[in-house]
């Protein structure tokens, strides 16, 4: 039992991780994508913007959604949805197709998150459900500190659509596994009415605790969209072997 525990907490975080890699490279990649497309750095920009309402707006909607349906099959589909999104983003021909595969790929990874965090909940023992959900919420941090750069260098010296064919692989595995892995049985109470879930919004107290959260990832995430384009235009780092040129200035 407990060595099948052990492997569901490393599928869970690997999911998130492949899940934050996803989200998070697109700040990597963002001149490759604007230089294959021919777009400006603000249109790709845009990217992580509309990924980001997408997410935020349909991920409550969807999973109040889901009522009681099985919570295996929620995540198999929404995992095949996630698939084909990188997928789609891995073969992409022309921006339009870029920006509806990014919010496939949103409209997916809220209720995967949720869900993988309701597994983790339920499949953990009592005494150990803080370490299993604090593992699981990790793949995010993993998928920052060693996914994104990691993806960033395949893109510099190879191509960005490999790091997407690798999301698209990986997220096949994910799938296939999480078939066998995880229980068939878990379930959420149903919902009847959506509205009166969304009522608790007229609380004060959950919109500061929102607001919170929104202006504090707003301030981060607008640096971080926009690194790559500082270092190379303003900072004058090289794109290519990130050697940074010193250009002399005339007073």
């Amino acid at each position: 039992m407990k060595k099948k525990i052990n492997l569901q907490c490393i599928l869970l975080t690997f999911l998130t991780f492949t899940m934050g890699l996803s989200q998070f490279i697109i700040i990597g990649i963002i001149n490759n994508l604007s230089t294959d497309f021919r777009v400006s750095i603000a249109d790709i920009g845009a990217l992580v913007t509309i990924f980001a309402i997408v997410y935020a707006a349909a991920t409550p909607i969807i999973n109040l959604s889901i009522g009681s349906i099985a919570l295996h099959k929620v995540m198999l589909f929404f995992m095949l949805f996630f698939s084909f999104g990188n997928l789609l983003t891995a073969i992409a021909s022309n921006f339009n197709v870029l920006l509806m595969s990014r919010i496939i790929t949103a409209l997916s990874s809220g209720p995967l998150m949720s869900t993988a965090v309701t597994f983790a909940a339920a499949i953990a023992p009592q005494r150990k459900r803080a370490w299993l959900i604090s593992w699981v919420f990790s793949g995010f941090s993993i998928a920052s500190v060693f996914g994104v750069p990691l993806g960033t260098w395949i893109s510099d010296n190879l191509n960005w659509r490999l790091t997407f064919w690798t999301i698209f692989f990986a997220s096949v595995f994910i799938t296939i596994v999480v078939f066998y892995l995880l229980p068939h049985n878990l379930t959420q109470n149903g919902t009847h009415n959506i509205f009166k879930q969304l009522a608790i919004l007229k609380d004060k107290r959950i919109i500061w605790g929102i607001l919170v959260p929104v202006f504090n990832f707003s301030a981060i995430y607008i640096i971080y969209t926009y690194l790559k384009p500082i270092l190379i235009k303003e900072l004058s780092f090289s794109h290519n072997n990130g050697e940074r040129k010193i250009s002399c200035v005339n007073a």
